[in-house]
């Protein structure tokens, strides 16, 4: 089973996200981006946004790809509408959401200026100028990194994450950084591409009027074993 055909059965999300009302507007107020304008990233890492989304989730002959249905344009203005601000995070932090609401803006910042040096360390390029095949390495590279690697950046990551709490000049490296940044995409990218009408009225389960609960049911009855569509 290919990658496209296990996200189409399995509706496969980022699980980071909730479907409130002010997220659902969003969403729906995006196309493909034609014309679009980022909000919240430069031109050159919205490019970026774009080729990694497009090679997450492509199109292909039956199926309609992430950046057809403008995934990259929710998740820049997602970044810039929903996240909350260096300033609003006071109001919003608690003893149990500290880094939920922390300031994800600026550590999204973060990963795409190490991203960019990355670029240009291993490839020589800069966002505006790599091809897709440069951002399928880099891609690659992030996503299909080692057990022991992947879990070697997050430990990293987190350890950074707890010393900005006292050290508001704490770094990480550019991989570490490079890397947080990439699994949010994938993340955000699969959850969009689930939730956008297209996808979950045609291409998952849709039952627009869902009948009573029904604990036991074959497979064939409740989906074929797709996630049921909001």
């Amino acid at each position: 089973m290919n990658r496209r055909q296990a996200l189409k059965n399995l509706g496969l999300g980022g699980g980071a996200l909730v479907a409130t009302p002010a997220i659902i507007s969003l969403l729906q107020s995006c196309g493909s981006g034609s014309g679009y304008t980022p909000a919240f990233l430069s031109s050159a890492e919205a490019k970026a946004l774009k080729e990694m989304v497009g090679l997450i989730i492509p199109s292909d002959l039956e199926v309609p790809g992430a950046v057809d249905l403008g995934v990259h344009q929710f998740i820049d203005l997602y970044w810039d509408q929903i996240l909350p601000t260096d300033d609003q995070i006071p109001a919003l932090e608690d003893e149990f959401t500290k880094y939920s609401a922390s300031s994800r803006q600026s550590e999204i910042r973060k990963g795409f200026a190490a991203l960019a040096r990355v670029l240009e360390r291993d490839h020589q390029t800069d966002f505006d100028s790599a091809g897709t095949e440069t951002y399928d390495a880099l891609l690659g590279h992030y996503l299909k990194a080692d057990k022991a690697q992947a879990d070697q950046w997050s430990k990293e990551l987190w350890a950074y994450r707890d010393a900005l709490e006292t050290d508001p000049q704490a770094s990480a490296s550019d991989d570490v950084m490079a890397a947080a940044l990439v699994r949010e995409v994938r993340s955000m990218t699969t959850w969009t591409w689930t939730q956008t009408q297209e996808i979950g009225e045609n291409f998952l389960w849709y039952d627009p009027v869902p009948g009573v609960y029904q604990g036991c049911l074959p497979t064939s009855e409740a989906g074929n074993g797709k996630v049921m569509s909001l």
